[in-house]
């Protein structure tokens, strides 16, 4: 055997395969079938909008047929706040109201405080917004008899001028704003002095 030729393995040649011939195989044109895709998804989708329109008038079928076997209303029922439990009443149900400003404030969550939902401190936001009104604004505290109200502010300082211009008292004498006497729980039910014990 030659030294100066070396073998070449079988196994790094490429072998001819023209000669190899099957006319009933070939490569695929498309990896999905489209027209039928699409067929199926449209059959789907009008399937599903026949079954939702059959629902709906099945469920309107149903309504119909209990509305009209409904009984009419008893006369003697209870209707509106008729209906409600004695107070008090709990937070935000219904029939929560707080009166301020002569007019009562539904606070319960129904759809006429859609604009406002009402918490569990409305209440003492609606009552403290009245008072701080009284404090510190002007009105009538009684009208009819011309009676007005002064922010306590106002109030506090026409006192203190008032006060300041009034001469002082001589020594000895009671004071205006001198405290008042001291009396037992019996003589302020009964208005008599109590009776004192003899030695």
């Amino acid at each position: 055997m030659a030294h100066g030729k070396r073998r070449r393995d079988s196994i790094h040649e490429t072998p001819d395969v023209s000669y190899i011939t099957n006319p009933d195989v070939a490569h695929e044109e498309s990896d999905v079938a489209v027209r039928p895709l699409l067929w199926f998804v449209g059959g789907l989708t009008a399937f599903t909008l026949v079954t939702c329109l059959a629902m709906f008038l099945m469920f309107q079928f149903f309504k119909a047929r209990e509305e009209s076997q409904e009984l009419d209303r008893s006369p003697l029922a209870r209707e509106g706040r008729e209906r409600l439990p004695p107070e008090p009443r709990l937070q935000l149900a219904p029939g929560w109201e707080v009166e301020t400003g002569g007019k009562r404030q539904d606070l319960s969550y129904s759809t006429d405080n859609a604009g406002h939902v009402p918490q569990p401190w409305s209440e003492y936001e609606l009552v403290n917004k009245e008072w701080q009104h009284e404090l510190n604004e002007y009105g009538w505290a009684d009208e009819q008899a011309g009676t007005a109200r002064l922010p306590v502010g106002r109030a506090i300082d026409l006192y203190l001028e008032r006060r300041a211009k009034q001469p002082s008292p001589p020594p000895g004498a009671p004071t205006p704003n001198a405290a008042p006497k001291e009396t037992t729980p019996a003589e302020s039910s009964s208005g008599q002095q109590p009776e004192q014990k003899h030695q």
